[in-house]
């Protein structure tokens, strides 16, 4: 395993790009269904997602690669969060793959469902300005027991310089915008990424490396990389990162009820803009998006909102579709 401070593609050689490319879970799982599994750069291995699970964790492993999978996609017990996990060959993620797409599925986890398709349309859209090059991005630095607070669903880059990373949030549904990882949350974690540049933390600077590194792992394994983004530099990458908050399925549960966007005013603003219909507690005993973000106004992230809902989400650009309902602070 590489060091946790190392940029994620350096772990991936030559040689481990090349026995995975020569594998079956390249050949058999990752080409065969490219429509349906992603392929993620971590730090020292590389993760096949399906609905954005990770369902199998490859390692080389001396002469060979070999791979790991949580035991709730092979059916050994009842749920995902579970730690236990499974050695899993070649042949049998082959033999296995329709049993974990059916218990991936049935999690019913539909932010995850929607982020996969966003991730896969965008990509598979030639006219699209975007790349999609990551989902589930944290940082475990080290020296520290956990990963960082802020994590981005998606990454993606644009297809001109100079390059802009989109660092995204998504959600599905009115259920996805209050609780625990809510959109409060999520303004205050991506607030304090932001917050990290040119200081001695991991910010805007290391991950213009990071993308790099990962960029070019993707192309050493076989995923199809744009041209234009062929021979990325962390000098071609503009300055700042653009944060955005994409919410789906935009819509109300009742006649009269609120929708995520009205829903979402009411956690960050006090003035009831977006035609919010209630205040949350929370933005008057806590503060608003303002106090949130120390009034910095070189944070100004992007919210994109649609009545886009699984399974036939139409959107084939991830940031510029017109789909797209979009509000600046």
């Amino acid at each position: 395993m590489k060091d946790r401070d190392s940029r994620r593609g350096s772990g991936i050689t030559d040689t481990f790009a090349e026995k995975f490319k020569s594998s079956k879970f390249y050949t058999e799982i990752y080409c065969k269904h490219e429509d349906e599994v992603i392929i993620g750069i971590r730090d020292g291995y590389i993760c096949l997602y399906y609905n954005c699970d990770c369902i199998s964790k490859i390692i080389e492993n001396g002469n060979t690669i070999s791979g790991t999978i949580n035991n709730y996609y092979i059916g050994k017990n009842n749920n995902c969060t579970d730690s236990c996990v499974s050695n899993i060959s070649e042949d049998d993620i082959v033999s296995l793959y329709p049993l974990i797409k059916e218990q991936s599925d049935n999690r019913n986890k539909y932010e995850k469902q929607a982020q996969q398709k966003l991730f896969m349309h965008n990509n598979n859209n030639s006219e699209s300005n975007w790349f999609c090059i990551d989902v589930e991005y944290t940082k475990s630095l080290e020296g520290n027991d956990k990963a960082e607070d802020w994590r981005f669903d998606i990454i993606a880059i644009s297809k001109s310089k100079p390059y802009k990373i989109a660092l995204i949030e998504l959600k599905y549904g009115c259920g996805a915008i209050g609780g625990k990882s809510g959109v409060r949350t999520h303004i205050k974690d991506f607030y304090s990424f932001h917050k990290n540049d040119g200081t001695n933390k991991f910010g805007f600077t290391e991950l213009k490396e990071e993308i790099v590194s990962i960029v070019k792992a993707l192309k050493k394994v076989g995923v199809s990389i744009p041209k234009e983004i062929e021979g990325l530099t962390e000098n071609d990458i503009s300055m700042a990162p653009e944060f955005y908050f994409i919410t789906l399925d935009n819509n109300s549960q009742s006649v009269n009820g609120s929708t995520p966007k009205q829903t979402m005013s009411g956690y960050l603003f006090d003035d009831k803009r977006w035609n919010c219909k209630r205040i949350s507690t929370l933005v008057k005993r806590e503060g608003d998006f303002y106090k949130l973000t120390e009034n910095d106004t070189t944070f100004s992230p992007v919210f994109l909102f649609s009545k886009e809902t699984l399974p036939n989400i139409r959107i084939t650009d991830i940031i510029e579709d017109n789909l797209y309902e979009t509000e600046h602070i």
